[in-house]
């Protein structure tokens, strides 16, 4: 039997003005996957997650968490339903240390110490260093840090699925593949994720399974294999489609 849904969609679309930015996609992601969202710049990407997280409300169509219908809730309210988000602007607060953004974002959770999720979130801690820091203001970690931080900050708060939008960006190699290799830990342990992305060797490295976007609706999905070798896909990479 096919694991239940953790997050899906259907006939989802948003419009801005004349420009069609979602246009009736049908997504659906099963709990314990990494997902890996990609597509080239304007295909929807970013419109689609802020659709999944809340942000924007759809014109059309539906958002599930598993089988409830949360299209009409807010960000804060699919929060505590278990839902968390980072974004490519980091929202960590810079004058205060570490200890006090990661007590703030624990303040929303309610799971209990010995749930699955505050271990995800204590081995998240350790793997990322940041448990050695916790008295150090955020401002003075490098950018590598502060996207780490904010993916702990979110995990604090006790979700079993997190979109992460570009969670790499601005990283070394050697950084975005420490990155990778925390996330599939994390998966290991039953969280589901959800990363709408852009580098193609870090998608490699930690998808399950790959959904493309071209001009607002799903293109192609598949593995990573079958993803990079098809041909359509590499022709929209290359503005020939």
């Amino acid at each position: 039997m096919s694991a239940p849904r953790a997050i899906s969609t259907r006939a989802l679309a948003k419009r801005f003005g004349g420009v069609v930015a979602t246009n009736r996609v049908d997504l659906s992601i099963p709990r314990g996957e990494i997902r890996c969202i990609i597509g080239p710049n304007g295909a929807g990407k970013s419109t689609l997650f802020a659709l999944l997280g809340g942000i924007h409300a759809p014109d059309a169509g539906q958002v599930l968490l598993g089988d409830r219908d949360v299209t009409r809730l807010p960000a804060f309210r699919r929060v505590r339903l278990g839902l968390g988000l980072t974004f490519q602007t980091n929202r960590a607060y810079h004058n205060l240390t570490i200890a006090q953004n990661l007590e703030i974002a624990r303040r929303s959770t309610e799971a209990t110490p010995e749930s699955e999720a505050i271990r995800r979130y204590s081995y998240a801690l350790s793997l990322f260093q940041l448990d050695r820091m916790r008295g150090l203001p955020a401002r003075e970690l490098p950018h590598h840090q502060l996207q780490w931080l904010e993916i702990a900050m979110v995990l604090a708060g006790g979700p079993e699925i997190v979109l992460l939008d570009e969670p790499t960006a601005g990283m070394s190699p050697e950084e975005t593949m420490q990155t990778a290799d925390v996330l599939r830990q994390l998966n290991s342990m039953g969280l589901t994720i959800v990363v709408v992305e852009h580098d193609i060797a870090f998608v490699r490295e930690v998808a399950q399974y790959v959904t493309v976007l071209h001009q607002g609706r799903i293109f192609a999905e598949g593995s990573v294999a079958e993803i990079t070798a098809h041909e359509d896909v590499r022709n929209i990479y290359l503005g020939r489609a």
